[in-house]
């Protein structure tokens, strides 16, 4: 029979050897170029096997969208939506991004030559989160590079990662969802910051507005962006960082009854800072501070 002594050690012994054992790395489907192009993230994709397109990737947009042009080459047609007016329609056997690969999604056919010409690059569309919910995907700005996991993958925590919870808010009569991650300005009013890789400037929406005691002024088209007053935050906190005289457009749009969850938004002038993981199938985040970039000589 086995002393007890040397099998307690025997058992601690082969516990320290398991945990000892690395967990493997997660492979991924791919890793692909990526780039950070004033106001938007810009990958390439592939639409129903095509040579590879210019789009946006913007967490900000819920849905997919294609460009009037790079649709009629594609010989995609609008399909019929009864009862639904304004843009076209489509659907797509496939969307790839490398091996990333995502089946029998619904396209929104818009002219997208102004955010072209603004971009300076010809734009194909804009993948959005109807083509996210099927990736856990990693963002890494300085490094310029996307890396995509199948659906199912539950990745781990670095030690250098903090992990938040991922809401995801969906709006009446449109498809997908914005993603959100807590967030605190001022030191004290908590607003669900939702991630958009689409823009520059994080915008604050009516609600939170009248927390802080800011009056905003009416906005008088969709169009009138430019517009936006613009409003200094002393402190944000987001995702373990403290900035300091952050500056967010206003628009009282955000707010509406049609629109509730978006009073708070965060862009890529702040997203930068960070690797950012969105693990969309089990709503979490990751996100990575990356150090400062040494000062120019």
């Amino acid at each position: 029979m086995r002393p007890p002594v040397l099998f307690g050690l025997l058992v601690v012994f082969s516990a320290l050897s398991f945990h000892a054992i690395p967990m493997p790395a997660q492979e991924p489907l791919d890793v692909v170029p990526l780039e950070y192009r004033q106001p938007t993230l810009v990958v390439k994709a592939r639409i129903n096997g095509s040579d590879p397109l210019v789009v946006a990737f913007d967490t900000g947009t819920t849905t997919i969208l294609i460009d009037t042009q790079v649709a009629r080459r594609l010989g995609l047609q609008a399909v019929p939506r009864p009862g639904r007016t304004g843009p076209g329609f489509a659907r797509a056997r496939t969307v790839a991004v490398g091996r990333a690969v995502a089946h029998d999604l619904e396209l929104v056919i818009r002219d997208l030559s102004p955010l072209s010409e603004r971009m300076g690059v010809k734009l194909a569309g804009i993948l959005g989160f109807t083509w996210m919910e099927n990736f856990v995907f990693r963002i890494d700005y300085r490094a310029g590079r996307l890396t995509l996991w199948p659906r199912p993958t539950q990745l781990v925590p670095e030690a250098d990662e903090l992990p938040l919870p991922l809401e995801l808010h969906t709006r009446p009569n449109f498809s997908g969802a914005s993603v959100h991650v807590p967030a605190r300005l001022e030191g004290r009013h908590r607003c669900p910051m939702m991630v958009d890789t689409g823009t520059d400037k994080g915008v604050l929406g009516r609600k939170i507005a009248a927390r802080l005691g800011v009056t905003l002024r009416p906005v008088q088209s969709a169009q009138e962006n430019k517009g936006l007053p613009v409003h200094t935050v002393r402190r944000l906190e987001f995702a373990g960082r403290i900035f300091t005289n952050v500056r967010f457009l206003f628009d009282p749009r955000r707010g509406a009854e049609a629109n509730p969850y978006e009073q708070c938004v965060i862009g890529n002038e702040q997203l930068r800072h960070f690797v950012v993981t969105l693990d969309i199938p089990h709503r979490r985040a990751f996100f990575r501070p990356l150090p400062p970039l040494p000062e120019p000589e």
